[in-house]
């Protein structure tokens, strides 16, 4: 109890500290930009990086190449799928993303069996309400992407649907609680992080609170269940072994991004973010589907140990 209490409190104290750093100087987009995209690609991106390793765990009969060989194979199908329907892509990544974030976010403060309602219900308010708030701030590239013209959505609407959806997660908290399913200390720890994320996507822009979320939260968090999830299948797993497998795909994924950049050479930021997050989903969803691998073996072996 007291190392996750320890954990949220560093967690909330930075991003606190880094978003009031924001709102007293206040810098321009390019360097906003800049920096909450490094910040994605240097300390969120390595949060992928183990996949390997956990792969070979669940497949004995598996090796590397054969990992890498898969993982690039339903990366291209998904190119294929930007290439051609680009929305209809966007929306599936979208949705994608919401669950791997709600699952992620269940599993690090609430613990309870595997509940793919709870999962994509909190994927949501932490994923899709955000875009919703800011969908006129991501317009410009929404309408790159479609390569259509998308209009602006009035303030009230956004106010009115982001409220919407956080209510009805609240409400389906409360229900889960009575029947027994989540205990009342997470219900708590939902709601104050749904409230922070809200307070941080109204005072910064997206891009700040997007990385802010992302590499404080559902990277570290991530990397932690994958760091423990490993020392309990390896009794010599340390912290340096950890550092040491996520170093080379790592290193691989921060080359080929910034290499693709350099080739495309976009106009402006609403380019440079397609670009950026239709290679981000390439990861995301062979990514997505190991991870919750990991998670349902998890919830097997509590089910076992009880």
């Amino acid at each position: 109890m007291s190392s996750f209490f320890m954990t949220k409190y560093l967690q909330y104290g930075l991003a606190l500290f880094v978003g009031s750093l924001y709102l007293v100087f206040t810098p321009d987009d390019d360097v906003t930009n800049i920096i909450s995209l490094v910040a994605i690609l240097f300390f969120g991106i390595p949060h992928g990086a183990i996949d390997h390793k956990i792969h070979l765990k669940f497949s004995k009969k598996s090796n590397v190449r054969k990992f890498i060989l898969i993982y690039v194979l339903v990366g291209l199908g998904f190119l294929l799928w930007w290439v051609l329907m680009p929305m209809k892509a966007l929306l599936i990544f979208i949705i994608l993303s919401a669950y791997h974030f709600g699952q992620e976010l269940i599993e690090d403060i609430a613990e309870t069996p595997k509940n793919p309602i709870l999962n994509l219900i909190w994927g949501v308010i932490v994923l899709v309400s955000p875009i919703i708030f800011k969908f006129n701030e991501l317009l410009p590239t929404i309408n790159f992407i479609g390569s259509q013209s998308i209009f602006n959505i009035s303030r009230d609407f956004q106010i009115i649907t982001v409220l919407v959806i956080h209510l009805v997660g609240y409400a389906h908290l409360v229900y889960l609680l009575f029947k027994g399913i989540i205990h009342k200390i997470a219900v708590i720890r939902l709601i104050i992080f749904s409230i922070y994320l809200l307070l941080s996507y109204f005072l910064l822009p997206f891009i700040v609170a997007f990385a802010l979320y992302f590499v404080l939260f559902h990277s570290i968090n991530a990397m932690r269940h994958q760091f423990f999830w490993m020392r309990d299948r390896s009794t010599d797993y340390t912290f340096i072994i950890f550092l040491k497998d996520l170093s080379p795909f790592t290193i691989l994924t921060i080359v080929g991004m910034s290499g693709l950049i350099y080739f495309l050479k976009p106009d402006d930021w609403s380019v440079f973010f397609t670009y950026f997050f239709v290679f981000i989903s390439l990861l995301t969803l062979p990514h997505a589907m190991l991870f919750d691998e990991l998670y349902v073996s998890k919830d097997i072996s509590h089910e076992t140990n009880d």
